[in-house]
């Protein structure tokens, strides 16, 4: 495996303790772990609409457990924080943000217009449909806005919404002309290359496209995922001609080749 980072993990139903541990395991070299904010206690009563993924932390104690992980396990860890992107309560939400000492913040759609995409499964073609294009609108708004170093899982949508738009292909270059332009990677997630994998395939070309810059994140809620489409992922991004995969130090992007 020559692609040895994993830039989206969480710690909320285990331990940053033993998401690096089972990383070093599986041969990474680099560890970036990112749980949600809405799993800060600080931030939880702006975002307390969200699902609960486990005990909330405090910003204070997360930054400390995945700063001492790194000791622990001797693994070179990175601090990251993933980021709802929600119209009307961004000014808040990104509030939390300064002053933390992050070395990555992944920007993420989980909800479009009030509905959060895993409780809403869409049946009906034309609903189906406009909800993966103002979905791609909402990424676009999450790539541009300045806040972000990667926008994550661009094809989620395809969770709830079983129809895709026919201009599916031009929405994804859409995205990976303005993550371009605005010097944002856009994830290849291993959640969805295991589901997705075509879809993967279709944002990867786009990215390829538009040498649009690339992340790498397993995604993983527990510490057997991490890495856990690493494989795969390598064999879509070099069938596309990508190899290059981008990472982050105190919110500077570094890259390396595979």
């Amino acid at each position: 495996m020559t692609i040895d980072t994993d830039f989206h993990s969480h710690v909320a139903r285990s331990s940053a303790r033993q998401m690096a541990q089972t990383a070093r395991e599986k041969g990474l070299r680099m560890l970036g772990l990112s749980e949600h904010i809405f799993q800060m206690s600080e931030a939880r009563p702006t975002l307390q609409h969200m699902p609960d993924e486990g005990p909330l932390l405090s910003f204070s104690a997360y930054s400390e457990a995945v700063r001492a992980a790194a000791q622990e396990v001797s693994i070179e860890t990175r601090l990251g924080l993933e980021v709802d992107f929600i119209p009307g309560l961004n000014e808040q939400i990104q509030a939390f943000l300064p002053g933390r000492n992050w070395d990555f913040l992944i920007g993420s759609v989980h909800e479009v217009d009030g509905v959060i995409i895993l409780d809403d499964s869409v049946t009906n073609r034309e609903k189906s449909e406009a909800r993966w294009l103002r979905y791609f609108a909402l990424l676009r708004q999450a790539a541009t806005c300045g806040a972000f170093s990667l926008v994550s899982h661009p094809v989620r949508m395809r969770i709830e919404s079983a129809f895709l738009p026919p201009t599916l292909d031009e929405e994804l270059e859409r995205l990976a002309a303005e993550a371009a332009r605005c010097d944002v990677a856009l994830e290849i997630n291993g959640y969805d290359v295991l589901r997705y994998t075509n879809l993967v395939r279709r944002l990867a070309r786009a990215c390829a496209l538009h040498h649009t810059p690339v992340s790498v994140g397993s995604d993983a809620h527990y510490p057997a995922r991490v890495a856990q489409a690493h494989q795969l992922s390598e064999e879509i991004l070099r069938e596309a001609g990508i190899h290059e995969v981008r990472i982050w130090r105190r919110m500077e992007p570094e890259a390396y080749q595979f």
